[in-house]
């Protein structure tokens, strides 16, 4: 039976949202200074409340989740209803829309009061770095939706002359999160020192290294000063879990297979790859439907023509330039001689289907009627586990989830020296080259590289490129690529048209054109043709859709806070 600190989850109770009422309140019913900090366990149970709301995964049977569907918002994915996100048709919210304070208050909380508990200084100091952890991770993820937030050191009432404080720069408030981060870093266990299913130091280490990297590039490409500081903090955190030996890449030497393991396989406790995972478990009641909605298709998610093509092939180039690509002519030849990560990432010969049948070609609108459906034909099979005992459990499934694992640690160590100018062949080599490596790819040798014809990113050196499509393969449907974009300042690249399979009639004699899909000229599906006439829009004017809009309430309560441009 697995184990989980979910065990002694207390619920939070009104977590999200700020108002003068919320800011009010203390963290929860049970919570507070009269019958609160009196021993180690109390401030376990504390930190706990916090795991299963920030640690996340694939989502209940009814909620996608930021991993299965955190790709939706970006050129990966193309759901059957355009996400708005991605088609540039998000309007400004009157409330909520991700500024919610919530999180942070329940940090501050705690940090200003755990000390009172009359135990060991050490002891108490791991609990308060992995409220610190969270309180970065949630700041983190107010940067990159805001831009410039509020920096809170404390819990406020609703007399604190702070709630009506300008934003302050994103700048000093990510300064504020590497020294927070560090000193959790310092405070918590080792792995060997830890219990195990918390976060520790290596967990930590991991944050900061995601972090610092997209701090730095956005800073670099975004034109905002102190970028060079970021990606060095990302090396040295990156290094450091590489260094340390704590971790390797999943590989028993099958790479038509290993890859997918990290994923599709139910126990993560014993896999050397993975830094923190979710751990789904039914006895805990903490459950997830991912196998039984990619078998039946219920999420109507499917992968974009523009990810298949960023694979290279087996021999190490891109499909631009390699002999052994056999062309478009139907998904099955597509994707012969790949990158083995590619059919073990989207179907291409399997494709995820009830245990108790099989589907031997994708199912696109009109081909299977009362049935879920691919929008592109390019089903997700990251994630799906052929086993009939899961797929019985349906929304009580127990498929783990990575949260942070060693192959993105490598993915920004490479990353972080590239932008620094520092990214050499022994840099490659003990990091592109392990995964390439684990995948049965060629490795990346710096002399050999040659700018893909069809590259997204033309004017970008050869390495930062290639570099850049080694992540997004390694990657995929992890629910990273938009932050990339994002950070890269490229998000021009989500106004490209959204194509799907080719189309072959002889293989659907049922589905109609014009009725049940359409295609373009060459004869791909365009999932969006009806749905987004005018296609996907990215409004950059004055870096407007690089950041979200503030709700019209908070701007109104607070006089101080600007809206970001161009909303």
């Amino acid at each position: 039976m697995k184990k989980s600190i979910f065990l002694s989850v207390i619920v939070i109770l009104t977590l999200y949202g700020c108002n003068d009422n919320f800011m009010n309140r203390y963290p929860t019913d049970s919570f507070n200074d009269v019958n609160f900090w009196h021993n180690e366990g109390e401030l376990s149970s504390y930190c706990n409340t916090l795991y299963p709301l920030l640690i996340v995964g694939h989502g209940t049977r009814f909620d996608v989740g930021p991993m299965l569907g955190g790709d939706n918002q970006s050129d990966n994915m193309a759901p059957v209803t355009p996400d708005v996100v991605a088609a540039g048709q998000q309007i400004v919210p009157a409330s909520g829309g991700g500024w919610t304070w919530g999180i942070i208050r329940t940090c501050n909380y705690f940090l200003t009061r755990y000390n009172q508990t009359p135990i060991s200084q050490d002891v108490k100091d791991i609990y308060a770095g992995e409220i610190s952890f969270f309180k970065c991770m949630e700041y983190f993820r107010l940067v990159k939706r805001f831009g410039d937030v509020p920096w809170y050191n404390k819990d406020l009432s609703t007399i604190s002359p702070e709630l009506y404080a300008p934003r302050d720069s994103r700048i000093s408030v990510m300064d504020s999160v590497l020294a927070t981060i560090n000193w959790a870093i310092d405070k918590l266990p080792a792995k060997s020192a830890a219990v195990k299913g918390r976060i520790n130091r290596d967990a930590a280490l991991a944050l900061k290294a995601r972090m610092c990297l997209h701090e730095g590039t956005f800073r670099k490409y975004h034109g905002i000063q102190g970028y060079e500081k970021f990606l060095r903090e990302a090396v040295d955190a990156s290094n450091r879990l590489i260094t340390e030996g704590n971790y390797a890449l999943y590989n028993t030497g099958n790479p038509a297979s290993d890859y997918s393991k990290v994923f599709c396989t139910l126990d993560l406790s014993n896999n050397r790859e993975v830094i923190l995972f979710r751990d789904y478990n039914d006895a805990l009641s903490v459950t997830t439907g991912t196998v039984r909605r990619l078998s039946d298709f219920t999420d109507n998610l499917s992968a974009t023509k523009a990810l298949v093509d960023s694979y290279l092939c087996n021999d190490g180039k891109p499909i631009s330039q390699s002999s052994l690509f056999q062309g478009n002519n139907d998904i099955f030849t597509e994707m012969t001689n790949r990158d083995p990560r590619l059919t073990q990432t989207i179907g291409g010969k399997v494709f995820p289907s009830p245990p108790t049948g099989t589907i031997t070609k994708p199912s696109i609108p009109g081909a299977m009627v009362g049935e879920g459906i691919a929008p592109t034909g390019y089903h997700i099979l990251k994630y799906w586990v052929n086993d009939a005992a899961e797929y019985a459990r349906s929304q009580l499934g127990i498929l783990d989830a990575p949260v942070f694992r060693y192959g993105e640690i490598l993915l920004i160590y490479a990353e972080a020296k590239a932008e620094l100018g520092e990214c050499d062949q022994a840099a490659l080599d003990l990091s592109i080259n392990k995964l390439r490596s684990r995948a049965g790819m060629p490795n990346m040798v710096i002399t050999n590289l040659v700018k893909d014809s069809q590259s997204d990113f033309p004017n970008l050196p050869v390495l930062i490129d290639e570099i850049r499509r080694e992540r997004r393969v390694e990657l995929a449907i992890e629910g990273y690529r938009y932050d990339d974009l994002m950070r890269w300042k490229a998000g021009k690249l989500l106004e490209k048209e959204v194509l799907g399979m080719k189309f072959v009639q002889s293989m659907y004699p049922k589905v109609v054109i014009g009725k049940d899909i359409t295609v373009n000229a060459d004869g791909f599906i365009t999932p969006y043709a009806k749905s987004l006439p005018n296609g996907r829009k990215f409004d950059d004017t004055n870096d407007k859709m690089y950041y979200f809009p503030l709700p019209t309430e908070e701007l109104v309560l607070n006089k101080n806070l600007v809206q970001n441009p161009g909303w």
